[in-house]
C-alpha cells in the first residue's frame, strides 16, 4: 500500500494556522470538504468524531508524527490529507514532542482492514527520520509528493 494512493494534491497544506490539536483538525477536515470526500454540512460531525477518537487514545507518534482519524458513514472513500505545522502541536505523542507532521485519515465504516493499513503504512514513516526531517522543511506540495514516493 501507497500512502499517495490516497492523498492529493488538495489535501495537502504545508502550512498549519492552529495551535492547538483541535484547530488543527477543525483545519485539515476542511480539507476533505475541498476534496468533495465529506460534504459541508457533515464537517461539524466528522471533527467532532475525530476529537472523541483523540480522547479515546491521543494518536501523536513519535519523531514529530500524529494520526488522528476516525471510520465513519459520513466518509465517501478512504481518504487521507497531510498538514505540516512548522511550530509543531501537541497530539500528546509518545515521545512528549510536538507533531510536525500531521496525517489525517478519513475512512468509511467497511474500510476497517484498509484504514488499518494506512495507519500503519503512515507510522513506519517514523523510523526514518531524515526522510520526516526533510517533508517538514518542504513548503510545496509537488516537492512533498516527489519525496513521499
Amino acid at each position: 500500500m501507497k500512502i499517495l494512493e490516497y492523498l492529493v494534491p488538495e489535501r495537502i497544506k504545508v502550512n498549519l494556522e492552529g495551535k492547538t490539536k483541535e484547530e488543527i483538525i477543525k483545519e485539515m477536515a476542511q480539507l476533505f470538504v475541498k476534496s468533495e470526500v465529506l460534504d459541508s454540512e457533515d464537517l461539524e460531525e466528522f471533527v467532532k468524531e475525530i476529537n472523541e477518537r483523540e480522547k479515546l487514545t491521543p494518536t501523536g507518534m513519535q519523531d514529530g508524527i500524529a494520526i488522528p482519524h476516525a471510520r465513519t458513514p459520513l466518509v465517501k472513500k478512504l481518504s487521507l490529507a497531510l498538514g505540516i505545522s512548522h511550530e509543531g502541536v501537541d497530539f500528546e505523542s509518545m515521545d512528549g514532542e510536538p507533531s510536525k507532521l500531521i496525517f489525517m485519515i478519513a475512512a468509511p465504516e467497511e474500510t476497517k482492514k484498509e484504514h488499518l493499513d494506512l495507519l500503519a503504512e503512515i507510522s513506519k514513516l517514523s523510523y526514518e527520520e531524515e526522510l520526516v526531517e526533510k517533508i517538514e522543511k518542504l513548503t510545496n506540495v509537488e516537492e512533498i509528493f516527489e519525496t513521499l514516493k
